[in-house]
């Protein structure tokens, strides 16, 4: 949520002509196309394995098939996460509504994908250390999608392709993933449910949803003041020189220090300095750990901060 707020501000301050109005309404596409393509990556991996399935019975049917063609190695397409997949009903109908169909790209995208994934170290362990549980299919998997997939060019650039938007969620989605498999029980099934785009969105109250439109609107609307905070804070340098990404990321930390009570501090300030490190310059993570840290002092010193959620309460 954080990170797409923080992608539509810096959009907002890019352009001349945007209202709030418009502006929310592009942040909330955000987060759903941001959903989609997390989905996408998921059907990439069940196509895979399908293309696998594929390629072994081609091998089978050869006119002359090799003992290594009758009598393959199964672990992958028996890999019981990717098959979980394959018989999930909330992502079948995903891909039914959302229209995400492989079947053009199987002959020249997938091959090439799962060429280069055979080669790779991890998977050449996979197939061979005789072992055979649902830890070492998640173990094989966790490690290939955190090795290969955030600097794979040639599916970084088919999604690109695909929507626009996808190029700057593409790493963020590649993370959603990871986190999903590693997290997935082995319980998981055919009649299992993927996690939602918002974690609350079947509570009589969409928390998630009104947080990430709250932060924006937040931020923006109290830009003025915050613009004065920083000023008053920081020391051999000055405002007009630092750059808008870390402007954007300070002023969207006052908003949760200021407008969410029931966040942490230190949850707040050590989620911004992670996105520092990622959407801004090699110093940012410094810089901006600095300023947080004095400025939340100054703002518990002065009464303005206070938080009050359960375990908070200030004394």
């Amino acid at each position: 949520m954080r990170v797409k707020a923080l992608q539509e501000l810096y959009a907002y301050h890019q352009s001349e002509n945007d209202s709030l109005a418009q502006a929310e309404r592009r942040l909330l596409e955000g987060v759903d196309n941001l959903y989609e393509l997390f989905v996408y990556q998921l059907s990439f991996w069940v196509e895979v394995k399908k293309f696998a399935e594929r390629r072994i019975e081609e091998n089978r049917n050869k006119n002359f098939p090799t003992a290594e063609d009758l009598n393959p190695n199964l672990k992958f397409v028996n890999n019981r996460i990717l098959n979980a997949l394959d018989d999930n009903r909330n992502l079948i109908d995903y891909e039914e509504k959302h229209k995400i169909n492989w079947a053009d790209y199987r002959e020249d995208f997938i091959r090439s994908c799962y060429n280069r994934l055979v080669e790779y170290p991890e998977y050449k362990e996979y197939m061979n250390n005789g072992e055979d549980s649902f830890a070492d299919d998640k173990r094989f998997l966790v490690s290939v999608i955190d090795t290969y997939m955030a600097d794979d060019a040639s599916l970084y650039d088919f999604y690109a392709a695909l929507r626009l938007s996808f190029s700057s969620d593409y790493q963020i989605a590649v993370f959603l993933l990871w986190k999903f498999i590693n997290e997935m029980p082995s319980s998981f099934n055919e009649n299992s449910k993927l996690p939602p785009v918002y974690k609350t969105e079947n509570d009589e109250v969409n928390e998630d949803k009104e947080f990430v439109i709250q932060l924006f609107k937040k931020t923006l609307l109290h830009a003025d003041d915050y613009v004065q905070i920083v000023k008053d804070n920081i020391s051999n340098w000055e405002y007009d020189r630092l750059a808008l990404m870390d402007k954007i990321l300070i002023f969207m930390a006052l908003t949760e220090f200021l407008e969410f009570h029931f966040i942490p501090v230190k949850v707040t300030i050590n989620e911004y300095i992670e996105l520092s490190k990622f959407y801004s310059t090699p110093d940012s993570r410094r810089f901006v750990n600095g300023m947080l840290d004095k400025i939340s002092q100054q703002l518990k010193a002065d009464g303005r901060m206070k938080k009050t959620g359960p375990g908070l309460i200030d004394k």
